[in-house]
């Protein structure tokens, strides 16, 4: 990927088996997002789902930080000369920011966020838009958005963080700007858990390879069965359970995890389509 002076990349990615692992790598900014970084970021995003040797994806931060969000200056970011700093975002938003959140979304593979310490603004949005997120104890998450910058906060963090933490500590935490630690972050919901930062890797990568055995496209089921329930009523819902089970029931994910159970084995859920 794209990096200053073309030697170190800004978004670092590599293999592990199975298991993608993409790094945010501008550690000198607490891995802030350059509008470079997020073009790299959406690409690498794109590239990994075209992968079919890789069945899961972590991400995380080089050195102390996750993300600490938009790098906040104009150098650099195109515009036209009569543009304004909103209208510029915006266009920026709709073509490079708001995807790298779709794009995770739209996954079919599973993620996984590392959290190794800082965590604030689009960063936020970024780790919530993984499956499964787990941080470091040292880890904090902070949007400043509202009260240092008159903003609200975005890349989907409005949809999220109702639904995570509930309406009353959401807009407290938006509009006091105060930082959340990991301890709370996972008793509030807003993160499955958090570990000592020695151990964050590990497991997180420990994780990855769990959901990487998972049958292809049930995580992106689950993910996307979740995301309906939120807009559905009961009887709605109920009827999307009906019409994915039935497409799902006839899958060949399916038909390998009945034989194991009747075998009293391991699922094998690649061995008969690689």
């Amino acid at each position: 990927m794209s990096a200053a002076g073309g030697s170190v990349p800004v978004i670092r990615f590599e293999r592990q088996g199975t298991v993608g692992v993409l790094t945010l790598n501008r550690p000198e900014s607490l891995n802030s997002l350059s509008l470079q970084a997020v073009k790299d970021l959406l690409q690498q995003i794109r590239a990994v789902g075209r992968d079919a040797a890789v069945r899961s994806l972590l991400i995380t931060g080089a050195g102390r930080g996750f993300c600490a969000g938009w790098q906040l200056e104009a150098s650099g970011v195109p515009g036209l000369p009569d543009e304004s700093l909103g209208v510029r975002q915006a266009h920026l938003m709709a073509e490079h920011f708001n995807p790298v959140i779709q794009e995770l979304h739209d996954l079919p593979i599973p993620t996984v966020a590392a959290i190794n310490g800082v965590c604030a603004g689009a960063g936020v949005s970024i780790a919530l838009a993984a499956d499964i997120a787990i941080a470091a104890d040292e880890a904090s998450f902070v949007l400043t958005f509202a009260p240092r910058l008159g903003l609200v906060p975005d890349l989907g963090a409005t949809w999220k963080l109702p639904r995570l933490l509930g309406w009353a500590r959401a807009q407290a935490i938006t509009m006091l700007g105060e930082p959340i630690r990991a301890e709370d972050a996972t008793r509030w919901g807003m993160i499955w858990r958090n570990v000592p930062l020695a151990e964050l890797q590990a497991m997180a990568l420990s994780v990855a390879r769990r959901l990487a055995g998972a049958p292809p496209g049930v995580c992106r089921e689950v993910r996307h069965a979740y995301h309906a329930a939120q807009v559905s009523t009961l009887p709605d819902q109920l009827d999307y359970e009906r019409l994915r089970q039935r497409v799902l029931l006839d899958s060949p994910a399916f038909g390998e995890g009945l034989r194991a159970f009747q075998e009293k084995r391991e699922p094998d859920f690649f061995a008969r389509t690689d």
